[in-house]
């Protein structure tokens, strides 16, 4: 990826700081890769990323402290304001990269998006964010405490979720980078924090993971999820 994206996601990560608002995010999907860096210090760890959205999790209910324009505070960068579909999920797009923004999917769910007053948003709910909104780090960067969801709530989130993509490369993409980060977490020691993590999700989340994993013969992770040994 070019280094204007990456220049362009820092400076978002420092306007959204400034206003108050990143404390009350989680940065999750492709872009948590580049950060995980910190996480595990691991120079065989790759950092790159294929994607240029860029996704913001809410946890409900929100808790912005004021209330302002997000879309405001990224306008002069040349972003503009788009509203997806016939459903109106907002997202604020530029050339080199478009903002998202998602919050949990509640009860039975809904076709609509997830009206974020405080920010003057639409976000857009999703199944299974409740999951890594339960397990989270905060990764220092720069002058920066940046939220993310745990590595390994990560790698699991994608191994449930690559199968509801529609296009095969976004299946392909989510697919590798959760295998990049589960192989860094099994160099880094982290078996039994899988397998907690593992342990404490739904049993139905736990089925369609294994199903997921088995389809694509991952046989060796299904393994360390219910092995006593690797």
């Amino acid at each position: 990826m070019e280094k204007k994206t990456y220049d362009l996601c820092f400076t978002i990560l420092k306007r959204f700081n400034k206003a108050g608002i990143l404390d009350n995010m989680i940065l999750i999907g492709s872009w948590s890769i580049y950060f995980y860096k910190k996480y595990f210090n691991s120079k065989s760890y790759s950092t790159f990323i294929r994607t240029r959205d860029i996704d913001f999790l809410i946890p409900l209910p929100a808790k912005f402290k004021e209330n302002l324009d997000v879309f405001k505070l990224v306008e002069d960068l040349g972003f503009l304001e788009v509203f997806q579909g016939p459903k109106g999920y907002m997202k604020i797009e530029h050339p080199d990269l478009t903002i998202e923004f998602l919050v949990p999917e509640k009860g039975r769910g809904s076709d609509k998006p997830y009206t974020v007053p405080q920010l003057k948003i639409n976000a857009q709910p999703l199944r299974y964010l409740n999951f890594l909104i339960e397990h989270t780090i905060v990764i220092p960067f720069n002058d920066l405490q940046i939220r993310l969801a745990h590595p390994a709530a990560y790698a699991l989130h994608k191994f449930i979720i690559f199968k509801r993509r529609i296009k095969k490369d976004k299946q392909d993409r989510d697919v590798e980078g959760a295998l990049r980060v589960f192989r860094e977490l099994i160099k880094k020691g982290e078996h039994n924090t899988i397998k907690h993590i593992f342990n404490n999700m739904h049993k139905r989340w736990q089925q369609t993971l294994i199903q997921n994993l088995k389809s694509i013969k991952e046989f060796e992770i299904v393994d360390v999820l219910f092995g006593d040994k690797i």
